[in-house]
């Protein structure tokens, strides 16, 4: 018979998942442990130039949504061009029918 995995309830977990820590400035910092796959940490300390690993890491992540962030940007300006084209477009066709009509 297979042993079920144990689990906490999802509170606790939550809890256990946002652990704070002081750092050396007084401000807090949630805490987070991660399992990395096989190379991925060689691969970050030495594009980290001289950053410590933790550094890195923040910097990948911030750079990842903010891109996302960008993204989001980009595709709501795309969103608001078509419409405003499509205005244009019905604007320009009331323009021709009043045209039409006033000759």
């Amino acid at each position: 018979m297979a042993k079920k995995k144990a689990t906490l309830p999802k509170s606790t977990t939550d809890v256990a998942a946002r652990t704070k820590k002081a750092t050396a400035t007084g401000k807090t910092s949630d805490r987070v442990q991660i399992r990395l796959p096989e190379g991925m940490r060689d691969k970050l300390v030495e594009a980290a130039n001289g950053r410590s690993l933790n550094d890195e890491i923040i910097q990948r992540i911030t750079q990842s949504l903010e891109r996302d962030e960008m993204q989001k940007l980009s595709d709501r300006l795309r969103e608001q061009g078509d419409r405003l084209a499509k205005f244009e477009g019905e604007i320009a066709s009331m323009v021709e029918q009043l045209r039409l009509r006033d000759d």
